[in-house]
């Protein structure tokens, strides 16, 4: 599932959550949040689409591998997060809260992604046209639950699974006729608690703003 496409979606189903999470808090902090605009709505609706294909800019980094530690990781919501804190101590104001409304749905996106990468690819419309309903349903639930028991398909054990660390290794043939290097990466388990805890630091990040708002 963790293709571009349902990272989109997924992001899209995180946004309707933050939008009706959103005017329940409003109801009861009337005074501290302001009523969405339909120029705020969109804007945030589009940061949490930004947000939620963040993790795989490291595509567009030549010295980078995919699932690179610098991009999956909490480090972009976590600068995002001391930039507001910093101008709201400056700025409390509006102007800084309205910041803050934008920046959340980006990392309620970015966490979207590192979580869904915890799970196996399964196309479902491919599925769905091989062996219907049924058949699709399965799959996904067998993907969900190895992705978060661990026991991966052979597809998710592949090298571009595991997150890449910035340091290389050099390999050799057998016979020392050829050498090569490779990214080093962390082991299979260490790249699913990876994932999962800086999925979830990202999306405790976002409620950290939004709460720091409310009880200012």
């Amino acid at each position: 599932m963790a293709t571009r496409k349902w990272h989109l979606f997924t992001a899209i189903l995180v946004f309707l959550a933050y939008i009706i999470g959103y005017w329940y808090l409003q109801s009861y902090f009337m005074a501290q949040l302001p009523i969405l605009a339909p120029l705020l709505i969109l804007t945030a609706f589009l940061m949490a689409l930004i947000g939620s294909e963040a993790p795989d800019w490291d595509f567009m980094m030549s010295w980078l591998q995919h699932r690179d530690i610098t991009t999956h990781s909490v480090g972009i919501p976590a600068i995002i997060t001391f930039v507001i804190f910093i101008q709201k101590v400056i700025m409390p104001m509006n102007p800084s809260l309205m910041l803050a409304l934008i920046f959340i749905p980006f990392m309620f996106g970015f966490s979207s992604h590192l979580l869904l990468d915890l799970f196996p690819g399964v196309d479902p419309e491919k599925e769905l046209k091989k062996g219907g309903i049924t058949h699709t349903t399965a799959l996904l639930l067998k993907g969900f639950i190895s992705g978060l028991t661990g026991v991966e398909t052979a597809k998710a054990l592949q090298g571009t699974y595991l997150i890449h660390l910035p340091f290389k290794m050099k390999l050799q043939s057998e016979k020392g006729r050829k050498k090569w290097e490779i990214r080093k990466t962390l082991p299979l388990h260490a790249s699913r608690w990876w994932l999962f805890f800086n999925g979830l630091l990202s999306l405790s990040l976002g409620i950290f703003i939004l709460t720091a708002y409310l009880w200012r």
